[in-house]
């Protein structure tokens, strides 16, 4: 068998031009599968960019939770401090201590109201008539004597400029203010 240039070229012809087929179904393929790819990653890209969206508006959501929240938690302590404050004025007016002063058979008791001084936080514990704390209550002195000007010097002498604490409004027990009106009027 014998072959011709012409069959040759004819087969190389056709040759060529699979070859060109081929090249160009392969081509062709690779670009199908990219813009396939590229399809399926805008598609995620546009379902992470929704998400991100949802989790911008719940977390702006959230912050003004929390601020309403963190709103409400100050008004609640200012509230409970402010209690706790009229709580602590409460027992403050309700508790008095009573200091008593002479023979409780004399003839008459007097009543005097004891007050600190400004500087008594300042004078030695050694000076202090018995224990600071009871200072930061209401104290008055129960004095039985004869006579006002006797309950005054009685009171006077125990409780002195060099302890903190002095005695004033010095009345007689029938006359003496009620503790409960006057916490009620603070």
């Amino acid at each position: 068998m014998v072959l011709s240039a012409e069959f040759l070229g004819m087969l190389l012809l056709v040759t060529s031009a699979a070859a060109l087929g081929l090249s160009i179904v392969i081509d062709v393929g690779q670009i199908t599968s990219e813009k396939a790819r590229q399809t399926m990653m805008m598609r995620q890209h546009d379902r992470k960019k929704t998400a991100l969206g949802e989790w911008t508006r719940k977390l702006e959501q959230r912050r003004e939770e929390m601020t309403a929240f963190q709103a409400r938690t100050t008004e609640c302590n200012g509230r409970r401090q402010k209690a706790l404050s009229e709580i602590r004025a409460l027992e403050l007016t309700k508790v008095e201590f009573v200091h008593e002063l002479g023979d409780g058979e004399e003839a008459g008791c007097f009543w005097a109201r004891l007050t600190v001084q400004d500087e008594f936080p300042a004078i030695e514990r050694r000076d202090v008539i018995f224990a600071r704390q009871i200072w930061s209550y209401p104290n008055v002195a129960h004095v039985w004597t004869y006579s006002v000007e006797q309950a005054a010097a009685m009171a006077r002498v125990s409780f002195t400029v060099k302890n903190g604490v002095l005695p004033t409004m010095v009345v007689p027990l029938a006359q003496a203010p009620d503790p409960d009106a006057e916490g009620a009027a603070a």
